[in-house]
């Protein structure tokens, strides 16, 4: 695979609107922090002997909870490497702050919905306690949380298809698992994972409480409130925003492409264009990713390249790199291997842009957006 006209044609229309800046700002976006995903191999296995195909997705093969060697590893990673003010690379956590908790859940025959805190999470798969790794973490400039969601996943839609006797979301929630590729009841959702789909208003009220109790929990597990928000499956109604607004959110990081269900069409995803520095009537900024760096997806592609190619354009452009890396590159629950591979590449995409753009700075999604919204205002 190479870096195509194609590919180079996408990334030049994605940077053309919007902000623009003589500074070479670098941003790492890392969604899924706090998530369950793949409960183990032996679930993996049981899921396709019981005819679910988890094989078919990157994410159910390799996206796990991460372990306390897989933050240590990334952390020492980081650790190596400053920038011209002295900053480390920061990794933006977009964090899941809970899970299901499976076990109060089968007691209650799957009739009622519990959850655990993702630092819960850790204590029951894991049988330690990393809250104090994600805090010296915090303090060392390695990562800064931001909000992602409560849970990864629909809960009212996949309660209900429970309730209604979906044989495959049975048997996989049963086995500690979510993610799954399904029908559902829904007409217009494939799987359960778009934790924020609404198809009318009754079900946007469902999800403003489920996002009003996630960003309470953040501000109470970390003490300060996220200053932006990544939708799961970056799929939000645009009603969501009002509310996000109310709780504190100043930015809305996303893809170049926003999926907006309609609730007066029953859900049916609009298409809508964003570009970083974009705002809406509640003067919240929008930040799109314009380089993609996620070495799962093909351990055969050259992905520093392709990486240091995107971010030329994007300084170029005069605009920040904002590097989209998901959770599931360097978690090694899974597979070892794929978590070495990542952090390798991830080492020498590093040293390339350090030693090619000596003035970059490294920031996290929330200090962009600080600077987008104070510029604005010494306008």
């Amino acid at each position: 695979m190479l870096f195509t006209l194609k590919n180079a044609l996408r990334i030049n229309l994605i940077n053309m609107p919007g902000w623009r800046t003589n500074r070479k700002i670098l941003v790492f976006e890392s969604d899924d922090w706090g998530s369950i995903r793949m409960p183990s191999k032996e679930v993996y296995t049981s899921l396709l002997n019981n005819g679910i195909v988890v094989n078919k997705s990157k994410y159910d093969q390799l996206d796990c909870l991460e372990n306390r060697e897989d933050l240590e590893a990334l952390f020492q990673l980081l650790k190596q490497y400053k920038d011209y003010t002295g900053n480390h690379p920061k990794f933006t956590f977009n964090t899941v702050m809970g899970n299901p908790d499976f076990e109060k859940m089968k007691d209650a025959s799957y009739q009622t919905y519990f959850y655990e805190t993702f630092f819960d999470s850790y204590k029951n798969y894991h049988k330690e306690d990393l809250a104090p790794l994600w805090f010296e973490g915090i303090a060392k400039g390695f990562l800064v949380p931001q909000f992602h969601a409560k849970e990864h996943f629909n809960v009212g839609l996949l309660m209900h298809d429970i309730a209604s006797g979906n044989k495959e979301a049975r048997i996989a929630f049963e086995q500690g698992f979510f993610g799954l590729k399904t029908q559902t009841s829904s007409v217009h959702q494939k799987s359960y994972l778009a934790a924020y789909y609404a198809t009318n208003p009754e079900e946007l009220k469902q999800r403003v409480a489920v996002l009003k109790e996630g960003l309470s929990l953040f501000e109470s597990v970390f003490g300060f409130k996220s200053e932006t928000f990544i939708a799961c499956n970056y799929v939000w109604p645009k009603e969501l925003e009002f509310y996000l607004n109310q709780y504190g959110v100043k930015g809305i990081q996303g893809n170049y492409t926003q999926k907006r269900p309609v609730l007066e069409k029953e859900g049916k995803l609009k298409l809508i264009r964003n570009y970083t520095g974009k705002r809406n009537e509640y003067d919240q900024v929008y930040t799109v990713r314009n380089v993609k760096f996620e070495p799962f997806e093909n351990q055969h592609y050259d992905w520093v390249a392709s990486a240091m190619k995107e971010i030329e354009i994007a300084f170029r452009y005069q605009k920040p790199a904002i590097i989209g890396t998901h959770r599931v590159n360097y978690v090694g629950g899974m597979s070892p291997p794929n978590a070495t591979d990542s952090r390798n590449k991830l080492t020498i995409l590093l040293q390339s842009l350090l030693t090619r753009w000596p003035d970059v700075e490294f920031m996290s999604s929330n200090e962009l957006v600080g600077l987008l919204q104070n510029e604005n205002n010494e306008r």
